[in-house]
């Protein structure tokens, strides 16, 4: 009679399946600015599962143009900024018990707007010869690659802004400093080989 209970594989990896769609979709909204951080539920497993998808994806978009070490130290270093530096944030706010909802926002939509960005990385890192980078679908896709950044920015600014409760320019200059400072540690720590 038991036997009868126990749920299939198939049921198992049906469910599995749509909870990974309600989430990425959860995720998504807020990259549209539809749902908010605290919209998403507060779980140390959520937590734990976002930022290991979006270590894996970012070492994933660094692999495509550096060498698989670089990529996953590279991965792993802005998960760990991402990580105090929001935490920070919050704890200077007085709001550090908002932590787990925010980094599972800032995360998960990372690993969001990393999937779309995949084709943009995928084509620039596999056309990126002299000859090719003055094509106007190179040029397109450069163009696609800076607008993904501003929505990273506009996406970062909106989890903080609800998280930390200050206003859009506040939230906007956060995000900006962010990618400052990400960007600065990369060039500290994984100068340029050809210099």
């Amino acid at each position: 009679m038991l036997a009868e209970c126990k749920p299939t594989y198939r049921e198992n990896s049906s469910s599995m399946f749509a909870a990974i769609r309600v989430l990425f979709f959860a995720f998504f909204d807020i990259c549209r600015f539809r749902k908010r951080p605290q919209d998403i539920p507060k779980s140390n497993n959520l937590l734990v599962s976002c930022i290991f998808s979006y270590a894996v994806i970012s070492t994933a978009l660094v692999g495509m143009a550096e060498s698989i070490d670089r990529a996953m130290l590279s991965g792993i270093t802005e998960i760990v900024v991402l990580s105090v530096f929001s935490l920070l944030l919050l704890q200077i706010s007085g709001k550090a018990m908002r932590w787990i909802q925010t980094l599972t926002a800032l995360s998960g939509t990372g690993v969001v707007l990393s999937i779309i960005a995949l084709p943009v990385y995928f084509f620039l890192s596999t056309s990126g010869t002299d000859d090719s980078t003055n094509q106007p679908l190179y040029q397109l896709f450069l163009l696609m690659l800076a607008a993904l950044a501003f929505w990273n920015i506009a996406v970062m600014a909106h989890i903080l802004k609800h998280a930390l409760e200050v206003s859009t320019v506040i939230s906007i200059l956060l995000a900006i400093s962010y990618i400052w400072i990400i960007l600065t540690l990369s060039t500290a720590l994984f100068p340029s080989e050809s210099g």
